[in-house]
């Protein structure tokens, strides 16, 4: 079918709630107007919320019958609040001018206020094409798109996908319920075009549809999940079966929600855990933060239950601060992590003899770690000779580290 009369059709048919067009020939990726004008020909576009998930990129179009008015910025200084002196000194000189300037920009918005109901009143309504335009810019895409009509939650579910970049972004949508964000979860399949997934930062969604969707996408490799990204109350424990055709390698996440979503990747390989400090209320009322030592034991109990023998690398990302460092805690559970493998840290060893006792002792928690990786920077002010001296320290701690060779101190070369 020529790719012109797909609109035409679509505008005159019934409606369709599950539409997928494969773009063989790339011919909706010369303008942006093609794409919009596609959109836009579907009954439902005037009624229904357009929600546009494309790759990171996140978009909303809601349906109006005019197009935003259209501010006139006031010239300066009044178009910013923060003055330099020679500013102040400018207004001094030219305050008049300035003013008068001032008064002809709110006339001047008075006019576009003026204007633009006069259009609204006697104009026919805006075009569709033109609003999806306005709200969601380019909409070019390299293999197929899909549109799924949601009726019970008025709203239009438009999936693209790129050839190029098999991710996806799931983040807070403003203006989007919750019952509303189940209902596109559930709708979502990208088959073999998802790779990658990354939960935003208070994105805010269910545990058990999350590990729905994971399900329906077995060619993902990296998942990742930022604090906040799941709803605490909606965690549900799952076990950890083995899966040989599982692909996902990489997991990203916050140590408390690592017990729930390894079940989605019992052969990863590479888990990072983004450790963050806790509030907690002192005796004086006061707040301080302190490492939560609940999710820490946790998290390690269940990277330790995974199935199979293969070496992890873990990569500990830990505030620099000495109430959210593990070897700081005096009441640390003596929990030792079995598997071999690699540790990436990003913060820098104690320096004074009290915290380099308890740093190496929990290192010696690892006893089959073999390789271990500073961040970049965290050791830039120790010495050539205090270097030497922990590397030692750290061999004699792990005895699967043999040699200082296996230790990355990641210094820069001006150091």
């Amino acid at each position: 079918m020529p790719h012109t009369k797909t609109p035409s059709i679509l505008a005159v048919a019934p409606p369709i709630p599950d539409i997928v067009i494969y773009n063989r020939h790339y011919i909706l990726q010369r303008t942006r107007r093609e794409t919009a004008y596609l959109l836009s020909r579907i009954p439902s576009s005037a009624s229904n919320t357009l929600l546009v998930l494309k790759g990171t990129s996140t978009y909303m179009s809601r349906p109006r019958s005019s197009p935003p008015i259209r501010w006139k910025l006031l010239p300066p200084p009044f178009g910013s609040l923060n003055l330099s002196t020679t500013m102040n000194f400018l207004v001094v000189i030219f305050g008049i001018p300035l003013l008068f300037a001032y008064l002809v920009s709110v006339m001047v918005n008075v006019a576009v206020v003026s204007m633009w109901m006069y259009r609204r009143i006697t104009s026919p309504p805006w075009p569709q094409d033109e609003r999806i335009i306005e709200d969601t810019g380019m909409l070019a895409f390299d293999d197929w798109i899909r549109i799924q009509i949601l009726p019970e939650k008025q709203l239009t579910l438009v999936t693209l996908t790129e050839k190029r970049w098999p991710a996806l972004v799931l983040r807070s949508v403003p203006g989007l319920t919750s019952s509303a964000y189940s209902a596109v979860l559930a709708s979502l399949d990208l088959g073999m075009h998802l790779q990658r997934l990354t939960v935003d930062f208070k994105a805010d969604l269910a545990h058990p549809e999350l590990m729905a969707f994971l399900k329906r996408h077995p060619y993902l490799i990296s998942i990742q999940f930022e604090p906040h990204s799941i709803r605490s109350s909606s965690l549900t424990q799952i076990p950890v079966l083995p899966d040989a055709e599982n692909k996902v390698q990489v997991v990203t996440a916050p140590p408390s929600y690592m017990p729930y979503l390894l079940p989605a990747a019992p052969n990863a390989q590479r888990i990072s855990l983004l450790f963050s400090t806790v509030p907690k209320r002192t005796v004086f009322g006061l707040r301080e933060t302190t490492f939560d030592l609940s999710a820490y034991r946790t998290a390690l109990e269940a990277i330790a239950e995974l199935p199979g023998t293969h070496p992890l690398t873990l990569n500990l990302t830990f505030h620099l601060t000495a109430a959210s460092l593990p070897w700081h805690r005096p009441h640390l559970p003596l929990f030792l992590l079995p598997r071999g493998g690699r540790s990436h840290r990003q913060c820098a060893p104690p320096r004074d003899a009290l915290g380099a006792r308890a740093y190496l002792r929990w290192l010696a928690l690892f006893p089959k770690l073999q390789h271990l990786t500073f961040a970049y920077g965290s050791l830039e002010k120790i010495s050539v000779d205090e270097r030497a001296s922990l590397a030692d320290a750290i061999c004699a701690a792990c005895k699967g580290i043999r040699t200082s060779q296996d230790i990355a101190f990641n210094i820069s070369n001006n150091t």
